[in-house]
């Protein structure tokens, strides 16, 4: 399923230009993906689209997102310090935090890594027609195995 997120990305940066559902599912399977791992991401994506929040919510000043057990528990240290990098960075507002942890949190906790939020944080902002700024971009795309020519 990651890698099927990988290629969406590369081959539609811009998500409008995605096909629906249907076109894109013979998309990727012309593109050699199996069809289990084409029904879990097109299934995955539509909760993502039924989960978004409608409306943007602003972090209160000086405030931080404490985790709870069930997340202290299923999300490790490393992917934990990962969200509060892009909370201080300005990255997601709340309600975009919150629907990637709640897409993490759905997914196998042994899944789940600092790439893996990487990826659920770049096809949250994707899903959304969100372009981060291109240094947090470039941070994003390591998920991808992407790497900058601008050295």
């Amino acid at each position: 399923m990651f890698d099927v997120f990988a290629y969406l990305v590369q081959e539609y940066p811009d998500f409008s230009a995605c096909p629906d559902a249907e076109q894109l599912a013979r998309r990727l399977f012309a593109a050699g993906f199996e069809d289990e791992d084409i029904e879990d991401a097109l299934s995955w994506l539509d909760l993502l689209d039924s989960a978004a929040a409608p409306e943007p919510l602003a972090q209160p000043a000086g405030g931080m997102r404490v985790f709870n057990d069930e997340e202290m528990d299923r999300l490790s240290l490393e992917t934990r310090g990962f969200l509060q990098f892009l909370d201080a960075n300005q990255v997601l507002d709340m309600s975009q935090r919150e629907l990637v942890i709640e897409r993490l949190l759905e997914l196998p906790p042994s899944e789940v890594d600092s790439d893996v939020a990487r990826l659920v944080v770049l096809m949250v902002l994707w899903r959304q027609c969100i372009t981060p700024d291109i240094l947090m971009a470039e941070e994003l795309l390591r998920a991808i195995g992407w790497s900058s020519t601008l050295q």
